[in-house]
């Protein structure tokens, strides 16, 4: 039996040195590594703060506090016993609401790639999966975070039509708020209004209608949007209708709570204006976060 089992172990070792591939349940492996089954690898769960060891391949993050996952530190000589370039980890957060902050060793960096900043940390949002690979003398490759949906708000259109008052004067349609929930500063928060009004005005009049946002919460601020609806009106006294749109995006809020209003301003006006009134106005507020 054992003179048996030499003779195999020599002959695997015989065939893997003349193809420089490797076939597991396969005569005839295609690649350096063929597996034509399933693969295990080691799987950790854990519930606090941790190191990532060599032996970990998929880690599952239950804790019911934010907590920090440290990277292992690798060399950056090519060869060497800690050079582990290649290396995948697979890290799920699966707890309710915590943060996993995934840290880099000193020195060494985590790539997502495109116009995110290269960082020595990344936070993994509860219900979020990254894909480590180990790289080079600078650290770690991170498989693209793709962007969920968080909270999502809509508004009820108004049932009475609101009047603009004069040229450059702000007006908030009270139809339009929308409230939601910014949980991390790494949110993004898209933001759709739509509507409709008219004017009422002399013949050959016309002007524009711009289109603001107003943000209010744990933070105020007022966005200039490039939206603006121009609006001509023909004869003497009739009436011109006109509709609206826009879509704008928010990053960087601190947590907290948040409300958007749509904010009307008459520019540009020539003739006499009698009238310029929004019918209704709808609002939509979603929050993404990674």
């Amino acid at each position: 039996m054992k003179t048996k089992l030499l003779f195999l172990a020599g002959a695997f070792f015989l065939s893997a040195q003349a193809y420089s591939q490797v076939g597991i349940k396969t005569p005839t492996p295609s690649s350096t590594l063929d597996v034509r089954g399933s693969v295990e690898g080691n799987y950790r769960e854990i519930s606090g703060t941790e190191t990532l060891m060599g032996n970990d391949y998929h880690i599952s993050f239950t804790g019911t506090s934010n907590s920090i996952l440290n990277l292992p530190s690798k060399s950056a000589t090519d060869g060497s016993a800690a050079d582990f370039r290649g290396r995948k980890y697979y890290i799920k957060n699966n707890s309710i609401n915590n943060i996993l902050t995934l840290t880099a060793a000193s020195g060494q960096i985590i790539r997502s790639g495109g116009v995110n900043v290269d960082s020595n940390t990344i936070v993994l949002q509860p219900g979020k999966l990254a894909v480590l690979t180990a790289g080079g003398a600078n650290g770690w490759d991170l498989q693209e975070i793709k962007w969920g949906l968080f909270d999502l708000a809509t508004n009820e259109p108004g049932t009475s039509a609101q009047t603009i008052p004069a040229v450059d004067t702000y007006y908030t349609l009270t139809d339009s708020p929308v409230t939601v929930t910014v949980p991390t500063s790494g949110a993004k928060v898209l933001l759709k209004f739509t509507g409709y009004g008219n004017v009422t005005g002399s013949a050959n009049s016309y002007g524009t209608v711009r289109l603001k946002l107003l943000q209010t919460g744990t933070a105020s601020a007022t966005y200039a949007l490039a939206a603006a609806q121009s609006w001509y009106n023909k004869k003497n006294g009739a009436t011109t209708a006109f509709d609206f749109k826009t879509e704008y995006s928010v990053t960087n809020l601190a947590p907290g709570s948040y409300t958007f209003s749509l904010q009307f301003e008459r520019e540009s006006e020539v003739g006499t204006v009698s009238s310029l009134k929004v019918m209704r106005s709808a609002g939509r507020a979603d929050v993404y976060i990674k």
